[in-house]
C-alpha cells in the first residue's frame, strides 16, 4: 500500500480519511471469506463482518516487501497493522521472520 515501511503521520492521516470517505458505509457486501478467519485476520474477522463497523468497500492488503514491520519495544508494527486495527483494511499475510514464511491457506 505505502512505498515507505514508515509512511508519515500525513501520509497515514490522509490514508485513514480516504479509507473513511470511500469504503465505510451501509451497502451489502457480495464476497465471502471461506478460509478460517481467524488464522489469517489478527482481528479474528474482516473488518466487514464486524458488528460495530460498517463497511461499503472491504480493501485487502496483502503482506509485501515494502511492509517490513519495524520493532517497538518487544512487538512487530507495519503502517498496514495500523490500519488494520482500525477495521479500514484487512492485513493477508503478515510475516515477522522473512526465512521462516507459512501462508495458509
Amino acid at each position: 500500500l505505502f512505498h515507505d515501511n514508515k509512511p508519515s503521520r500525513r501520509t497515514m492521516y490522509k490514508a485513514m480519511t480516504i479509507f473513511r470517505k470511500y469504503c465505510m458505509g451501509p451497502n451489502p457486501i457480495s464476497i465471502q471469506i471461506l478460509s478460517d478467519q481467524s488464522q489469517n485476520f489478527r482481528q479474528g474477522l474482516v473488518n466487514y463482518q464486524n458488528e460495530f463497523y460498517s463497511v461499503d468497500l472491504p480493501v485487502m492488503c496483502i503482506h509485501g516487501n515494502h511492509d517490513d514491520p519495524s520493532r517497538e519495544g518487544s512487538e512487530l508494527y507495519a503502517a498496514l497493522d495500523i490500519l488494520d486495527c482500525a477495521n479500514l483494511v484487512n492485513y493477508i499475510g503478515r510475516q515477522d521472520q522473512i526465512n521462516q514464511i507459512q501462508i495458509s491457506p
